[in-house]
């Protein structure tokens, strides 16, 4: 099952951190997995691009987190949310139908 921790600061998403192979199929042949990779990557690409605070994403085998740096200013805030926001309405419609191979989870930070 993959897990994906979905950070937040009040009721502003801050980040998140994604963990483990979905198990629906073997690799290279996972739609679930592949359609989690793609949103989640597709929203630090967004982040890296758009925010004038640079995330420094971290990833390592199967893991990604990455985090809006402290002191972000308003603009770099409302950018995020809206990446950060779209990217959890795909994360959950996923989850919707393959609920045994993904699971969100929110956290304060």
């Amino acid at each position: 099952m993959t897990a994906i921790t979905v950070f937040y600061k009040g009721k502003s998403i801050r980040g998140f951190h994604a963990v483990g192979h979905t198990g629906f199929a073997e690799s290279g042949e996972d739609i679930v997995c592949a359609a989690v990779s793609a949103i989640t990557q597709t929203a630090c690409l967004g982040l890296m691009e758009y925010l004038e605070s640079k995330p420094e994403p971290e990833q390592k085998d199967g893991e990604l987190r990455v985090l809006v740096p402290e002191g972000a200013s308003r603009r770099d805030e409302e950018r995020a949310e809206l990446i950060l926001g779209t990217m959890l309405k795909g994360l959950r419609s996923v989850e919707e139908n393959y609920s045994d191979y993904l699971k969100i989870i929110k956290k304060e930070v």
